[in-house]
């Protein structure tokens, strides 16, 4: 299916906002907004709106980038909640695969320790 990702410039804080517009076989297509920003004890953040975060690590080889969520947390009336394990959603994982030729998969996966894979989404996108 079409899929369209632009990253912008995110001023106020440093870093960049995603948008992601995912088409359907049937129905209206799916959009998901999100910030990465440079904070944290991690020093990477993505928020995915209302209030709600995760901390990232970052690794890498020769054919990719990896970035693993640290853990999750919720800002409420300024203060940073860090969720316990038990309330958070599993370990994140985002792969951007390198395939050559201007060509990358990304895949994402979360894991949850009781109930297993909750969310796998893979995609292939040509760099323009």
């Amino acid at each position: 299916m079409p899929a369209v990702v632009s990253v912008t410039e995110d001023e106020a804080s440093g870093g960049q906002c995603w948008t992601r517009l995912y088409g359907h076989h049937q129905g209206f297509p799916q959009v998901i907004h999100s910030a990465k920003c440079f904070a944290g004890p991690t020093g990477l953040e993505e928020y995915v709106g209302c209030g709600i975060g995760m901390a990232l690590t970052v690794d890498a080889d020769e054919n990719a980038l990896y970035f693993r969520s640290a853990h999750y947390f919720i800002s409420i009336l300024g203060k940073r909640l860090r969720l316990p394990r038990w309330l958070a959603p599993g370990k994140t994982t985002v792969s951007h695969i390198d395939l050559g030729h201007g060509e990358f998969a990304f895949v994402l996966d979360v894991t949850h320790p009781w109930f297993g894979e909750l969310i796998h989404q893979s995609a292939y996108f040509n760099d323009q």
